[in-house]
Formats: C-alpha cells, structure tokens, sequence
C-alpha cells in the first residue's frame, strides 16, 4: 500500500469519526452549544468595553492629577485626588501632597516652629500612607527619604529623639536601594548626620528659642547675622559650635612680625643718611 493510499484511508476514518461525533453529542446538544458560543463573545464584549472604560477613567484621573498641581491651592487639590482614587494616580497625588507638606514644614521651621511640626507630621502621615498603597520602588524610596528629611528637620526644631527615627529611615533606603540614586543620597544624609559637629549643631538649634520682635508675627523672623545659629550661605558647624576657635598658634589676630634685617646689609634708611652730604 503506497503512501497516498494510506493517506486517504486515514481521511476517510476521521470524516467517519467526526460524523460519529455530530451524530452522537452535537446535534442532540447544538442549542447549548450556541448558548456557550453567545456566552464566550458577551464575556469577550464585556472585557473588551472594561478595558476602554477604565483607560478612560484613568486618562481623566491624570488630568486632574495635573490640574491640582496648577491649581491656586495644589496641597488642598492634590488631597482630593489622593482620596477619590485608589490607582496609581491617587498614589501620586499623595506622593506629591507629601513632598509639598514637607517643602512648607522645612520653610516653617525658621518662622513659625508650631506651624512647621503640624505640617512636618501631617508629611509624615502621607508618605506612611504611600509606601502601603503601593510596591512600586521608586514610588517608595521616594517615601523614604522623605521621611528622612522630615524626622531630620524636626530634630532641628524640637528636642526628641527625631535624630534617630531620620537615621533608621535613611539606613532603610540605603540598604534597599544602595545602587540607585535616592539610596546613594540616604548614604551621604548617614555619613553626616553621624558627624559629632552636626548632631551638636541639631541639638542646640532644637534648644535655641528665636524671639520674635513686636510687630513683626506675621512677617517672619529679623535675624541677626552675628547670631550663631543664622542660616548664611556658608555654615559651618565646627566654628559655630566653638569647636575651632582660631588660635594664637594658629596664626590668627596676631601682630605681623617686624622684617629682619640681613646680616652685613645695610637699610635703605642708612643708605640715604651715608649718602647725604651735608650729615
């Protein structure tokens, strides 16, 4: 029997079988057949139309996300968003609410500290709430070193151990993501939290109790220059702390020395009076 033979023989027996099969369970079941068939393309529908729907609600979601950022009150506006949705733009409006919370607190902390510690904590709540929305890590290293620098500015404004709390987040960040860029800035936060200079510097700005002069509440703090603790453009720790007070030794507010004369030269001076005919 050659091949072509065989080949129809087995054609044959798989007619004869699907024939069978028809006969036997098709035909007596092709009303629940078109029932499963009309189900499968509903379910197909359904997805189809949820997939477009939910696109669209999340194209309208980021739309406001970027409206509350530009709006006359963002902080107000970025809550809204945050608390109307669960998806990743309500985790971003809640990132973005606590960096700004953050951002007030630390410009609160040279004027008004009661109003720089609520806002400080209220930063703090945020970002708390961020890193268990999602598990996105850059979304939370993010929140990590942001409780980092909050706990780090309210050790410099209140007495506590908010120090220690700054260290154990950014020690968090570092050892979780060393390699990228938040963990490598959580790293250079430890090395100089841990220096003897700043944590004295952040003790006695926490204990230092700024006056406010009269008339001027509502307009800030009139610093002196010449007060220790003013933030200039430069600080440095060791010499507003006393650590370094400049020295005899060192060279510092000393007379300048006289210019020695040398050996077997004359003066100038002395030259002008030898030269002089009428001495």
């Amino acid at each position: 029997m050659d091949s072509r033979t065989r080949n129809e023989l087995e054609q044959n027996e798989l007619a004869k079988w699907l024939a069978h099969q028809y006969e036997d369970w098709i035909e007596p079941n092709k009303s629940w057949l078109g029932y499963a068939v009309l189900g499968i393309l509903i379910v197909i529908v359904i997805v189809f139309a949820t997939a477009r729907v939910n696109a669209w609600n999340r194209q309208t979601e980021w739309q406001q996300y970027y409206a509350a950022l530009n709006s006359m009150d963002p902080s107000a506006a970025l809550e809204i968003v945050a608390n109307s949705t669960s998806s990743i733009v309500g985790v971003h409006a809640r990132l973005a609410l606590a960096q700004r919370q953050l951002t007030e607190g630390t410009a609160q902390a040279f004027i008004d500290r009661s109003a720089a510690i609520v806002l400080l904590e209220r930063a703090i709540t945020s970002f708390q709430q961020v890193q268990r929305a999602t598990s996105d890590p850059k979304v939370l290293q993010q929140a990590g070193f942001g409780l980092g620098q909050c706990w780090e500015t309210l050790a410099a404004i209140r007495i506590g151990n908010d120090l220690a709390k700054a260290e154990e987040e950014y020690q968090k960040v570092a050892e979780r993501w060393g390699d990228g860029f938040m963990g490598q800035r959580a790293q250079k936060q430890l090395v100089l939290l841990r220096q003897p200079s700043t944590r004295m510097f952040l003790e006695r700005m926490a204990a230092h109790r700024p006056e406010i002069p009269a008339g001027m509440e509502g307009f800030g703090i009139t610093i002196d220059p010449t007060d220790p603790f003013f933030p200039g453009e430069r600080l440095d720790f060791g010499r507003l702390l006393g650590l370094d007070e400049p020295t005899e030794e060192q060279g510092f507010d000393t007379e300048p020395e006289p210019e020695q004369e040398l050996d077997g030269q004359e003066s100038p001076e002395q030259e002008s009076e030898e030269s002089d005919p009428e001495q």
